[in-house]
């Protein structure tokens, strides 16, 4: 009998029960052919999104869901440590004023927020899988340190600029502890006063690291004071144009709303990355962000979140199993739980509502 498989299901071994062939028609692999690795890695540069493969019915079940997609447990552990350190040094810098050093240190250490920068792929779909139970501004704080750690490597930084980009990141936040509870706290909409005094937690945060030995790191504490600066002027708290913000605040911008969309609040449900994907695009368009930093995270995030699980706007659930990153604003192929193929770029009627977490699958 013939089943067909989605490219991420196929293996060395299995049998092709007929010829795959490219869009042109052209023959990549006969029939009869029995599949090796040379042969999947020929594959996988193609735009082939699924292969009929000669089975037995008990032969080759189709996959589940795979764990490196949900919740690793490594991952988790490993977070969760680094959620009670960044907690740590954020209260004590409410209490305090000043920004624990050793703390930080150890936040950045190789087996703590360095460690859960290695692996791009998990760490994103890992941040958008699990559930933000506790303060909403130290898991913010945190992921945006985590993902300051991977884009540095996605722009190829030296060690140097890596640390300082994750530190960057983890302090983006820190100027809030100089904001009442009352107002960080408050689930309905801020009004224009409490609005105003939030925007000032950049500087809040930008006057408590020159009282501390990252004064002497320009990269970072620029970094902090300019990450809602944009570069068409419109940002705060300066109404900076492009050419007068820092490399370092135009990257923690882009990480700073992706991971504000990608996480239900009180006032907003979570976005789906595609969803996101079109508002930093527009962003970068409307010239508000630098366009080579979001073409940088987002052709390097569409190729992250190949084949986790999605939820679609009917409700199904699918496997994402193909994206273009030739084109930023791409949308992904998605095999359903009935097996059926479906190109989310040819249907404007249909959806990706968000990356599923491990309960939802």
């Amino acid at each position: 009998m013939l089943r067909a498989y989605d490219i991420t299901e196929l293996r060395s071994g299995m049998k092709v029960g007929r010829a795959v062939k490219d869009f042109d028609g052209k023959v990549i692999i006969k029939e009869n052919v029995t599949l090796t690795s040379e042969l999947l890695d020929k594959l996988r540069g193609k735009n082939v999104f699924s292969v009929y493969i000669d089975v037995k019915p008990e032969d080759y079940a189709p996959t589940k869901a795979k764990q490196e997609f949900l919740l690793d447990a490594d991952f988790m552990e490993c977070y969760k440590n680094c959620f009670a350190t960044t907690q740590n040094l954020y209260y004590g810098c409410a209490n305090t004023g000043e920004v624990d050093m050793k703390e930080l240190a150890e936040l950045i250490r190789a087996e703590n927020v360095t460690e859960l920068c290695g692996d791009g792929t998990k760490a994103i779909t890992q941040i958008h899988n699990m559930k933000r139970d506790g303060d909403y501004i130290i898991h913010h704080a945190l992921n945006v340190g985590i993902l300051s750690g991977i884009m540095a490597h996605w722009l190829d930084f030296r060690a140097q600029q890596v640390g300082e980009l994750i530190m960057t990141g983890l302090l983006s936040e820190i100027g809030k502890m100089k904001i009442s509870k009352g107002i960080l706290n408050k689930t309905g909409k801020l009004d224009e006063d409490e609005f105003n005094e939030v925007k000032k937690h950049s500087v809040y945060g930008y006057a408590m690291l020159l009282q501390s030995p990252i004064k002497k790191l320009k990269n970072v504490t620029l970094g902090v004071l300019h990450h809602h600066e944009r570069c068409d002027g419109s940002g705060y708290p300066s109404s900076l144009t492009a050419e007068k913000i820092s490399d370092f605040g135009k990257i923690i911008a882009v990480l700073d709303i992706y991971d504000a969309m990608a996480t239900n609040r009180s006032y907003a449900k979570r976005n789906s990355p595609f969803d996101i994907v079109k508002v930093l695009y527009g962003d970068a368009l409307a010239g508000k962000l630098d366009t080579n930093f979001v073409v940088v995270f987002v052709k390097n995030l569409l190729r992250a979140i190949n084949g986790c699980w999605v939820g679609l706007s009917d409700g199904e659930r699918a496997k994402i199993v193909y994206i273009d990153d030739s084109r930023i604003t791409s949308l992904p192929v998605v095999q359903n739980s009935k097996g059926e193929f479906i190109d989310l770029n040819r249907r404007i009627d249909l959806k990706v509502d968000s990356i599923l977490t491990v309960n939802e699958v």
